[in-house]
């Protein structure tokens, strides 16, 4: 079995050589005279490469390099059947509004909002009989209509980056300034003050601030460590969150409101829409989806 075994391998090698070199006779017959008696009536037929052999590039060197980078931009040097042909050049899609239907979709799956924003104006443009640039003008109010007394539901994240930003920088003087440690130690907390040797420097001021800082900073720390670990149970309980919930009744409410579109066009485009009102009818009033467009747009 192990003699087998081997023979087998062997065999295996000298086809893989006979491969590489173009499959020819010449090439098995060169190494086929290792091969048991049995093996060596074997013959691989002559057949063209289906993958031509990519031209030989120079060897990258140290000095190469060095004359690359201060070579021009323009050469003499012409390579055949290198680059990009010049038909292929000038179709090339100069943004989302000159893609195919079918890539358009698949940018949509990955939830931009340009291809998803292209999507619905062509379902406009469909259903309405309209061009693509008065199209603009219902998705305009599309966009306004989605993000209406989306304010309300946002308070919470501005919330959120009032007080974390503002914590953040009030710690800093509440631990390390020493005026500001004595006031709010007055007022709230009302703890032996340290001798005055030991609060000669900022790094002594700290010290004994974080006597009373300490419980509070831990204890806001773990609320937002428990908080996220809760939150990560819901999601894989498949629970919504605060901002899927909010995203999911805002597609519903639009689709509500434009039942002549398709709904699932509407609520691609209401769940990557942001919560700015009213900026693709801005856009649009100034001008920026016709002549020369965004290129994301």
């Amino acid at each position: 079995a192990i003699r087998r075994l081997k023979m087998k391998m062997k065999l295996g090698a000298i086809v893989a050589r006979a491969v590489r070199s173009g499959g020819n006779a010449a090439c098995v017959t060169k190494y086929a005279g290792s091969l048991p008696p049995m093996h060596r009536g074997l013959v691989i037929k002559s057949r063209p490469s289906l993958f031509p052999k990519p031209p030989m590039l120079p060897r990258a060197t140290p000095g190469l390099a060095r004359s690359a980078m201060h070579a021009p931009l323009s050469s003499s040097i012409k390579h055949e059947g290198v680059g990009c042909d010049d038909a292929v050049a000038g179709t090339q899609a100069k943004g989302y509004y000159d893609m195919s239907n079918e890539t358009l979709m698949l940018f949509c799956a990955t939830g931009d909002f340009a291809a998803r924003k292209e999507r619905l104006l062509r379902e406009i443009m469909s259903v309405d009989q309209v061009s693509w640039d008065t199209a603009h003008d219902t998705l305009g109010q599309i966009d306004q209509d989605n993000n209406k007394n989306m304010w309300i539901f946002t308070l919470p994240y501005y919330s959120g980056i009032a007080v974390s930003v503002g914590a953040a920088f009030i710690s800093i003087p509440l631990v390390f300034d020493l005026d500001t440690a004595l006031w709010f130690n007055e007022r709230f907390v009302t703890a032996e003050v340290a001798d005055a040797k030991d609060l000669e420097t900022w790094l002594e001021v700290g010290s004994w601030t974080w006597s009373w800082s300490e419980p509070v900073l831990g204890t806001v720390s773990f609320v937002l460590l428990a908080l996220q670990f809760g939150r990560n149970q819901m999601v894989n309980l498949g629970a919504r969150p605060y901002t899927a919930s909010v995203k999911s009744w805002r597609a519903k409410r639009l689709c509500k409101a434009y039942p002549m579109y398709h709904p699932l066009i509407l609520a691609e485009f209401a769940d990557s829409d942001d919560y700015k009102s009213g900026k693709l009818l801005r856009e649009t009033q100034a001008g920026y989806h016709a002549g020369h467009a965004k290129p994301w747009a």
